[in-house]
């Protein structure tokens, strides 16, 4: 009886011993399945931090390194194993240019014990490329709270480096251009008016020199003309205009600006943006070309294309009176032929410089060689027949005081004295009477 319960005993501890190794196993298949999955997530992380050129690391405080995975052979053209046995130390592969920076950063990590560090420097593959790094690290501390190690991650930023570099260098390139434009290039603000930029040209073109406070236009350029010209703006979005402006020494400068809206990529309106020329010298020479074709190169007074607008001008705006005086130099021939042209020019500036001190505020013309005109606008008889006697004794008491170079005029003058009659008719009249008095004198 004793000997079949030791049987049955020994049956039951088999079957719970078959049970529990059967369990045993399936744990054991369990544990190998998830370590299959393990290391195959493990492979594809590390294949993904290949392909994106990541390295991560663990080092101790002396920057020793007890761990490498990612792409550190990709980027340093060494295997890992040379650096976790000491043959590579990173340090090796950092730019000398970039290696104090790097040294020092690391010192100063590892004896502040700060949470964290990041950097970016460049280094040297085996095979002589150059990569930039973000060098990220941080302290961890273990279970104990005494030992800890630094935990690191390096990315490869050089495609974003490069793309950096190249949009500074665009910008260098576009600065340069800018600063070497003679034009004024701005920008302010579509509401304020505020100076958003504007290139070096304005210190010359404007006296201008910018503070960095966000000066508004008017401080350089009128702002008034963005006002008057808004509604073109809104309407057309861009305006042109000329003006002038003063400088601070008193100089005078004429601009010629283009203006218009520049919209975000919304199709707001952002700012104005605009361009001012400086026409000065343009507008100087129409000045010049405008004042040759009015006025006598010799003696300075308006010429004969000025006096017969003048005269067309009196009769379009219907005056009521005027007087017209005609004169005539007498002898310029003869002195032309005997003295020279010289002398016979120097004889046409004394007579001119004699009408413009008889007629000061009165328009004085040189119509031909030797026949000048004075138009007296809102004249009556009475100060005609004064104008002509003051002109007469003008001549004498010059000639008594340059007895060597002495004037003879003949003189002649007529009065508009209402607005039906023609002016061209009282200049004919007056020219009459001057041929007439030189007939006289000859």
């Amino acid at each position: 009886m004793a000997a079949s319960d030791n049987i049955k005993d020994l049956q039951t501890q088999l079957e719970l011993l078959e049970k529990e190794n059967s369990q045993l196993k399936a744990q054991i298949k369990h544990i190998k399945s998830n370590n299959s999955a393990i290391q195959k997530l493990l492979s594809s992380h590390a294949s993904f931090m290949r392909k994106l050129n990541i390295i991560t690391y663990v080092t101790d405080l002396q920057w020793t390194p007890i761990y490498y995975q990612g792409a550190i052979e990709e980027l340093s053209d060494y295997d890992k194993s040379q650096f976790l046995n000491g043959l590579i130390k990173w340090e090796q592969l950092v730019h000398p240019e970039d290696l104090p920076f790097f040294l020092n950063h690391r010192q100063h990590f590892t004896e502040r014990q700060t949470n964290s560090q990041a950097l970016e420097y460049r280094i040297i593959s085996g095979e002589g490329q150059i990569y930039w790094i973000h060098d990220m690290a941080a302290m961890v501390y273990h279970e104990d709270r005494q030992s800890m190690t630094i935990h690191g991650l390096l990315i490869d930023v050089t495609r974003r480096k490069l793309a950096e570099e190249e949009l500074l260098e665009r910008q260098a390139h576009l600065d340069s251009i800018l600063n070497s434009i003679q034009d004024v290039i701005w920008s302010v603000s579509p509401d304020t008016f505020e100076l958003l930029y504007i290139n070096p040209a304005a210190a010359k073109v404007y006296n201008y020199q910018s503070d960095g406070s966000g000066s508004r236009v008017s401080s350089i350029g009128q702002d008034e003309l963005l006002l008057e010209n808004f509604d073109t703006l809104l309407s057309r979005g861009w305006f042109e205009a000329e003006y002038g402006i003063n400088l601070p020494n008193g100089e005078k400068r004429w601009l010629h600006r283009r203006a218009h809206f520049a919209r975000d990529a919304h199709g707001l309106v952002a700012r104005i943006d605009g361009i001012d020329t400086d026409i000065t010298l343009r507008k100087q020479a129409e000045d010049a070309l405008r004042y040759i074709s009015l006025h006598d190169s010799l003696t300075d007074l308006y010429n004969r294309f000025n006096f017969e607008e003048e005269m067309q001008e009196i009769d379009r705006n219907g005056e009521q009176t005027a007087g017209v005086i005609v004169c005539d130099l007498n002898g310029l021939k003869t002195i032309n032929d005997n003295l020279g042209h010289a002398a016979g020019d120097r004889l046409l500036v004394q007579s001119a410089q004699l009408l413009k001190k008889c007629f000061q505020a009165n328009a004085i013309y040189r119509i031909g060689g030797d026949e000048f005109t004075v138009l007296l606008k809102n004249c009556s008889a009475q100060e005609l027949e004064a104008s002509v006697a003051s002109l007469r004794q003008a001549i004498i008491d010059h000639n008594q005081a340059n007895l060597d170079s002495p004037l003879s005029m003949s003189i002649g003058y007529a009065l508009k004295s209402s607005a039906d009659i023609s002016i061209n008719a009282v200049f004919r009249q007056a020219d009459d009477m001057m041929y007439v008095e030189k007939f006289s004198n000859r």
